[in-house]
């Protein structure tokens, strides 16, 4: 299964759903009772009316070994402020998991322990409504990219107020990009063996994405507007393959070690796949800093088992996404 970043945007989405979530607590603090709850914290990605809230967090690049922040806020909310020091603990859920996924019709998993760190000390001070608290997340030994994380959270006590009932338990799902995942500047040449009014689209800006810990699909934002290789079709034509789009994969010896295709091999009606070339340039070039710089791919499109495609390509780092 590929782990797929989800595209949100954050502002919009988080107007909206902020709004529908809030809307479940009660509309005038004065007359409320003084409950302990997740406050939204980040991109509220569930929909309204779901069994529990769920946040997307995106957490960038990380080694093996490193880690990020997921920030959590934790509010006692009501017509007053905390009359004393508030002592809060959270534990893991799976069984809200289960149901989310269950209501949903998602995949999400709970990440190993060696994955993620819960703070053992939350207070929410006296005369304060709100603490913001750091779950921190590692890419550890056992992290999986094959699977899509989401942290189950429940309050499981509270020394004062009451623990909601709608916002006592969310679950913060997250993305993790692996080293190569950043937005590259693509140039080169390419052939189609079945018409020579089809050539490259370059130079081109396209995103490469985190497919798995050690691999990247291509997603061009320009042309296709989705997984997809841009082409050029005459003078002035622009158009993308169908049901194609490379996923590279990387060694740690700086080599391009194989290649697939996004969408699966013998794709489509024109059973599109992906290869290698081996007799070309496959290799990768670090910077100073010894993060990656560039790479140099040879490749082909196949269609129905023979070469339609040859591309000989470099991918020139420009930013993170």
């Amino acid at each position: 299964m590929k782990y797929i970043i989800e595209k949100v945007s954050l502002a919009v989405m988080a107007l909206a759903f902020t709004s529908c979530l809030k809307d479940h607590l009660a509309l005038d603090p004065a007359q409320s009772n003084s409950v302990v709850e997740f406050e939204n914290t980040g991109s509220i990605v569930s929909p309204a009316g779901a069994i529990v809230p769920r946040f997307a967090v995106d957490l960038g690049s990380l080694g093996v070994g490193e880690s990020a922040n997921i920030n959590i806020n934790l509010s006692y909310s009501g017509a007053e402020m905390a009359p004393n020091d508030i002592t809060v603990a959270l534990e893991v859920d799976t069984a809200a998991l289960n149901a989310y996924n269950a209501e949903q019709g998602t995949n999400y998993v709970a990440p190993p322990a060696s994955v993620y760190h819960l703070p053992s000390n939350i207070v929410i001070k006296s005369g304060t409504q709100k603490i913001q608290v750091y779950v921190a997340i590692t890419r550890s030994n056992d992290f999986d990219f094959n699977v899509n994380y989401a942290l189950p959270l429940k309050i499981a006590s509270a020394s004062t107020g009451i623990i909601s009932g709608n916002f006592g338990t969310a679950l913060f799902s997250f993305a993790v990009r692996n080293s190569y995942d950043g937005i590259y500047t693509m140039t080169g040449s390419m052939t189609d063996n079945t018409s020579s009014s089809l050539t490259g689209y370059y130079p081109i800006d396209v995103n490469m994405i985190t497919y798995s810990g050690n691999s990247i699909a291509m997603y061009d934002p320009v042309v296709a507007k989705t997984y997809g290789h841009a082409i050029r079709s005459g003078a002035t034509g622009t158009s993308y393959y169908g049901s194609f789009s490379p996923v590279f994969f990387f060694d740690d010896a700086g080599k391009i070690t194989s290649i697939t295709n996004y969408y699966g091999q013998l794709s489509g009606a024109n059973k599109r796949s992906a290869e290698l070339d081996p007799a070309g340039v496959n290799k990768i070039t670090f910077g100073g800093d010894g993060k990656v710089a560039s790479f140099e791919v040879s490749y082909f499109m196949t269609q129905n088992g023979a070469v339609r495609t040859s591309f000989k390509e470099k991918f020139t780092y420009k930013s993170s996404r």
